[in-house]
């Protein structure tokens, strides 16, 4: 079975590539127990606020599709790469230097 983490990056690369989804409140509660879940593993920083989390990546979301739409000319699978790579380096601990 996936972890949490991983059914949270693919909730959002489903929001994040099909237009014709919604995005919304539904979203963010549908995201709350895959991060507090990957909170209790540590895959999340368990300092951050599990609703302003869900609030923020349904906003990330909204901002890669309005990238997406001003710049066609790029890749998507690119642009999905580097909103997964946001994501990650947001999401997770800092590592000890």
């Amino acid at each position: 079975m996936d972890s949490a983490w991983d059914r949270l990056l693919d909730l959002v690369d489903r929001l994040a590539t099909d237009p014709t989804l919604t995005i919304g409140a539904e979203n963010e509660a549908e995201m709350v127990p895959l991060i507090s879940a990957a909170m209790e593993v540590h895959d999340i920083d368990s300092e951050l606020d599990v609703p302003d989390v869900a609030r923020w990546l349904v906003g990330l979301v909204h901002a890669h599709r309005a990238v997406r739409e001003a710049h066609p000319e790029v890749d998507p699978e690119d642009d999905l790469s580097d909103l997964r790579v946001i994501v990650t380096r947001w999401l997770h601990r800092a590592r000890p230097r």
